[in-house]
């Protein structure tokens, strides 16, 4: 990724010194070994501190709604997952998109840091290369070889937009979709709960949601999650209150995840940042799973010239309300 990693360097130099943005979206390193955080570069001078590595996670789209993007021509370094993001912001009417430049940068899948420590390949860690289907952790005795899927992330074993939907200047080269993508696999862990009684699936997400501390992250780093005031925020409504209480986590979860239904676009940045560690992705992808077979298969924030099925109606839809074979009204 070095020769990548210099290309967008050169690359964003220019788009800085020609004005054809003002600032642009992409990520500097941290202190540590896992950290590449999201950055905004302004001026040329600064650009050294760029990086592009497989610690590049956060999908970069949910900060063009920083107050700080209002009058500005941005430019955003975008992945596959990011650009699927992007486009639900434009239909949501969020960001308009003549204000945005999109790089795009084809993904081969991001390094789960929680893997790498329980695979004990942290230990004085030095760097780590790719090399054909394999990563290479490098330390100060050894190098060690491991297969990608024993690291990576579990949303990017599932991936199948590796590569961005949309952009205006590619970097690199395209992946293959079968790099990551497992696409059958998908609903798996959807549908193994489904097989659970009633009372067992409730005692599931019961204990689940019980280890919430409603930090709000899952909420604040989601980009279906776009309004300008959200209703948990509303003092006056009081839907929650300070205090711990089981119901009320359930209530912000449950709520959470119809508001985004048919907008959620699988980017499973919720469940990544979530310090508790909720499978907030399971409950998604129930109701992205639910949506497919009830309207067709449909992926938020892949065309958004498409409208989402739960905002709109065909006479085709099947209709769970009325009696008749597969919902629909008898004659």
């Amino acid at each position: 990724m070095e020769k990548i990693r210099e290309e967008i360097k050169e690359i964003v130099r220019q788009a800085l010194a020609s004005k054809e943005v003002d600032l642009i979206l992409a990520w500097e390193k941290g202190q540590l070994w896992y950290d590449s955080y999201p950055a905004f570069f302004t001026e040329e001078q600064g650009v050294d501190s760029l990086v592009w590595d497989q610690f590049c996670v956060n999908n970069l789209s949910k900060y063009l709604l920083d107050d700080g993007m209002a009058g500005q021509k941005v430019g955003i370094l975008v992945k596959g997952c990011d650009t699927l993001a992007f486009n639900q912001l434009v239909q949501d009417n969020r960001i308009i998109r003549d204000n945005v430049v999109l790089y795009g940068l084809p993904c081969s899948g991001m390094i789960d840091p929680a893997k790498v420590r329980r695979e004990g390949l942290d230990r004085g860690l030095i760097k780590i290369k790719k090399t054909g289907d394999q990563l290479i952790f490098v330390n100060k005795e050894q190098q060690i070889k491991v297969l990608p899927t024993q690291v990576y992330y579990d949303k990017c074993l599932t991936c199948h937009y590796p590569n961005p939907v949309i952009y205006d200047r590619l970097i690199g080269e395209k992946v293959a979709n079968e790099t990551l993508a497992t696409h059958a696999g998908r609903f798996s862990a959807v549908e193994e709960l489904e097989e659970l009684s009633t009372k067992d699936r409730f005692a599931y997400w019961d204990q689940q949601f019980s280890k919430c501390i409603r930090c709000l992250a899952c909420r604040n780093i989601c980009p279906a999650c776009s309004c300008e005031q959200c209703t948990f925020d509303d003092s006056e409504l009081e839907i929650l209150g300070k205090a711990k209480e089981n119901s009320e986590d359930k209530f912000f979860h449950l709520i959470r995840a119809y508001h985004v239904a048919g907008r959620c676009v699988d980017c499973g940045e919720c469940s990544r940042v979530c310090p508790q560690g909720i499978p907030l992705e399971k409950l998604n992808r129930k109701l992205i799973k639910d949506i497919n077979e009830l309207y067709g298969e449909y992926q938020a924030g892949l065309d958004p010239s498409i409208k989402g099925p739960l905002v709109t109606y065909q006479l085709e839809d099947t209709d769970t309300f009325t009696a008749g074979e597969r919902g629909r009204k008898q004659k």
